[in-house]
């Protein structure tokens, strides 16, 4: 039988005045619990991976966004659960509320720290290409 595939949208929020880019804990409750990951979430019937993006901010953080370009190419990850296609945006922060209902704790990390957690699989093939980045030149 064939796996079901889970279309999701990331964030990477970035700070440009302090060039560092926020990480999410995940719940250990909830799947891959317990590891860093790009917040966002499922890409619901009829949006956009930026709409998507935009809404899971706002229900995870309650914060608002600016999406900007995306980070790299779509990731793509078999988990037991699903395949899992991860497209991750740059975003910076409208808002700053932070009340964490997906994850248990955020870090903002510099680009030379990013690659110190461990990220859940689909993830981590974005960290190299941060690693990389400097976050001031992202063009919003």
């Amino acid at each position: 039988m064939a796996k079901k595939i889970i279309k999701v949208a990331g964030v990477a929020i970035i700070d440009q005045d302090k060039n560092k880019v926020l990480a999410g804990k995940r719940n250990a409750d909830r799947l891959v619990g317990g590891m860093w990951e790009f917040p966002g979430g499922k890409i619901e019937k009829g949006e956009t991976p930026q709409e998507a993006a935009k809404r899971e901010l706002k229900e995870e953080f309650h914060d608002e966004v600016q999406i900007g370009p995306q980070l790299d190419e779509t990731v793509s990850y078999e988990y037991d659960f699903g395949i899992v296609k991860l497209t991750v945006f740059f975003a910076k922060l409208l808002t700053n509320n932070f009340d964490l209902v997906a994850h248990s704790e955020v870090e903002w990390l510099s680009a030379d720290e990013v690659q110190k957690l461990n990220w859940a699989p689909a993830d981590a093939p974005l960290v190299k290409e941060l690693a990389r980045t400097n976050f001031r030149d992202i063009k919003f």
